[in-house]
């Protein structure tokens, strides 16, 4: 029996149009046309949890897609990490979802051995330095220093809060125009969760609601300090959790009208970054744009991307 192999999709919604059959051929190369056939016909693909016979369906962009192959997997590419900003001094990237930033135990590909891998062949250079840190499914700007004075200034600029820091959240519920949360945090059962407690350290986050329709929200959320699902926890105990964010009562799918929207993970994202730069001394802002999972979500809402202008 030949071997098989599961497979998981997210159709980008620059796909809207196409064939399935042609969207599998392309995105699973070099998996032949013949081969994705064969698993159509078998009821082996899935769309948005429904099995799909028909090769010629046409794709709407947002999609999720399962669906099980012949053949083995093919072997592992590194995936690439958008520069949104490189000098002498400092590297910024656009982390996608689903990758750390950092080693882990479970030995997944994480974004500074990635970054690392690019300055290898660079004698003399020293190992980037992570300056900060992301859970593995928010996406959106990473910061590293690239020398030893980059990494005293940033790292002192962190620790005296003068790094100003935006990220953009999807959220269940109606929250106010303008709201605050100041409590302690600290990790809870297992280490898994974080849990509010008076004998944590001290967590601050400032938001701004930028628009809401059909029972969900687009949030800014401005931390003033840096604790671990610091954003996730206090938006879930004021009752608007994160779309996706299961582990602190998220939805995981998203139902509007007689269609619906998979979440799979926490619809976080790291939209900006301002600080001042190491080198010039002058005061520098860096921006990531959203990921598609995320204007899938907008759009089907229909709350205008212009939006994410105010954060």
């Amino acid at each position: 029996m030949s071997a098989q192999r599961r497979e998981r999709l997210f159709v980008p919604p620059t796909t809207q149009g196409e064939r399935l059959d042609r969207y599998l051929v392309a995105v699973l190369a070099p998996t032949s046309r013949k081969v994705i056939k064969r698993a159509i016909d078998g009821g082996q693909v899935f769309v948005d949890g429904r099995c799909v016979v028909r090769a010629g369906i046409v794709l709407q962009g947002g999609e999720r897609i399962e669906l099980t192959v012949d053949g083995e997997a093919p072997a592992p590419v590194a995936p690439q990490l958008p520069v949104l900003w490189q000098d002498e001094n400092l590297l910024a990237i656009n982390k996608p979802a689903g990758m750390p930033a950092h080693p882990t135990v479970s030995g997944r590909l994480n974004a500074l051995d990635l970054v690392s891998a690019l300055f290898a062949e660079n004698v003399g250079m020293a190992r980037p330095i992570l300056l900060h840190r992301l859970d593995a499914d928010t996406t959106g700007l990473l910061l590293f220093a690239l020398t030893r004075l980059a990494n005293l200034s940033l790292s002192r600029q962190f620790s005296e809060h003068r790094i100003e820091k935006t990220y953009l959240a999807l959220v269940s519920g109606t929250p106010p125009e303008h709201f605050a949360v100041s409590n302690h945090l600290k990790a809870g059962v297992r280490g898994r969760t974080m849990a509010v407690t008076s004998g944590g350290l001290a967590a601050q986050t400032d938001f701004t609601t930028l628009a809401c329709r059909d029972g969900v929200a687009l949030v800014a959320a401005r931390p003033r300090t840096g604790r671990t699902h610091q954003i996730r926890v206090h938006l879930a105990g004021l009752g608007f959790p994160l779309l996706g964010d299961i582990l602190y009562g998220g939805m995981a799918v998203l139902p509007l009208g007689t269609e619906s929207i998979p979440l799979p993970r926490h619809l976080l994202h790291a939209l900006s970054l301002s600080m001042i730069h190491p080198h010039s001394g002058q005061r520098q802002t860096l921006s990531a744009p959203l990921p598609a999972d995320f204007l899938v979500v907008l759009n089907a809402l229909g709350i205008d991307t212009k939006m994410v202008d105010f954060a």
